[in-house]
């Protein structure tokens, strides 16, 4: 089964966060091209690993979000940057998704 993951990066020159929402999957990394490589091999073994396990276990795996608390944070900076222009913050962001087989 093929899906779409939500991901979203954000920091500066030299230190970047980004997060899977829909797998609770983060890393760090120096750069927004470090961070958005880092993540997708992230979600690839994640994918991997999870279509490696039993069917009756897959279910859990294959769906496990980050809590709301993060994701609402994350919908507040997007509505945020949208309507207020970011509110002065001197952080990048970017949101994608990332194609998998999951």
């Amino acid at each position: 089964m093929n899906q779409i993951v939500r991901c979203h990066a954000e920091g500066r020159p030299d230190a970047w966060e980004a997060i899977c929402l829909d797998f609770d999957l983060s890393v760090q990394g120096e750069s927004f091209e470090a961070v958005y490589r880092d993540l997708n091999t992230s979600i690839e073994m994640y994918v991997e690993y999870v279509n490696g396990l039993p069917e009756a276990e897959r279910a859990a795996f294959a769906r496990r979000r980050t809590p709301l608390a993060v994701r609402l944070r994350f919908l507040w900076r997007v509505l945020r940057d949208l309507f207020v222009g970011g509110g002065g913050s001197n952080k990048s962001r970017h949101e994608y998704t990332v194609p998998c087989s999951a």
